[in-house]
């Protein structure tokens, strides 16, 4: 089979293609080339990454083992500065190892970037707990600096790491919101990271959060988990996650994504589970539902793709 630069060879000595055509129809294939090895990650992992990832967890483990023997005479100030200080240099490291224009090396960065995220993030627990702040107060500041530092760092080189980051964060963020009343309120908590996720989703599929590998799979669990969070108070809202697997199964089907049907599915799963269980306290008769269901939906499944009744006239 003739490659595609014999085509263009063919085309352009029968004069089918002019010269420039040919040229600007290569320069598109390199550039599209290079475009698909950035989106795969270019290279797979190599010793040097396998390297990488194995010092930062050695220095971490370091961290923690320095840090938990010594914890009890630090100050206040000293204990924001052993955890600060270590992401610091996470994320100069980070930025170093970005620097080097590797597949590997990027991918390396970008761990050293969540690493050091999450241990800022700490640091902001522990600054905002010394200074004395109400716990929602230090719950709040940490959310929002944990969620500012990762879309920042996301702006900066965008990667699976920093989406992770991006979701631990507004997880982190609606916890804190939910926790503003003088009881802890699921509903807030709940609705909030499903209106984040459902932001995360179109966001994701108008092509403005990537990787869309991570960005799928963040944004439909904080739908799902975010309505089923909700429901953990009784009323309405136990209803939501129904709600919100359903759609997010439909929009499965849509746009073709494994994650969003894996997270539909296990929403309604769990919603299943949650509502049989809480509303039904004969357990064997819960358990009885359960698997008359699960036969049904089996049965309705067989059913339909046995007959088929889409191909009927």
């Amino acid at each position: 089979m003739a490659s595609a630069e014999e085509h263009l060879e063919r085309w352009r000595a029968a004069g089918i293609l002019e010269a420039a055509a040919v040229e600007r129809i290569r320069a598109f294939e390199r550039d599209a080339s290079r475009a698909k090895e950035r989106e795969e990650g270019g290279e797979g992992p190599g010793i040097l990454e396998a390297l990488i990832y194995l010092g930062i967890a050695v220095t971490a483990v370091g961290v923690i083992i320095l840090v938990s023997t010594t914890w009890e005479d630090l100050k206040d100030w000293a204990r924001t500065a052993v955890v600060a200080v270590p992401g610091l240099l996470a994320l100069a490291l980070g930025a170093g190892l970005l620097r080097l224009d590797r597949p590997g090396m990027v991918r390396g960065g970008h761990i050293a970037w969540l690493t050091g995220g999450a241990l800022i993030s700490g640091a902001t627990a522990l600054a905002a707990d010394s200074a004395g702040w109400h716990t929602d107060d230090s719950q709040l500041a940490t959310g929002i600096v944990a969620t500012g530092l990762a879309l920042a760092l996301w702006a900066v080189s965008p990667g699976h790491p920093q989406v992770i980051g991006i979701a631990a964060g507004t997880y982190m963020l609606t916890i804190a919101l939910g926790g503003r009343s003088d009881e802890f309120s699921f509903h807030v908590a709940g609705i909030s990271l499903v209106l984040i996720g459902a932001a995360e989703v179109v966001a994701t599929e108008r092509g403005w959060l990537e990787p869309r590998l991570a960005a799928r799979a963040a944004a439909s669990a904080g739908v799902t988990w975010g309505a089923f969070f909700a429901g953990f108070e009784e009323g309405w809202a136990e209803s939501l996650v129904f709600v919100a697997g359903a759609g997010v199964v439909g929009l499965s089907i849509w746009r073709g994504s494994l994650f969003y049907m894996l997270a539909g599915v296990a929403g309604v799963f769990g919603g299943l589970i949650a509502t049989i269980t809480r509303h039904v306290e004969d357990e064997t008769t819960a358990a009885t539902m359960l698997i008359v269901i699960g036969a049904l939906l089996i049965a309705s499944v067989v059913s339909i793709a046995r007959f088929r009744p889409w191909d009927r006239q």
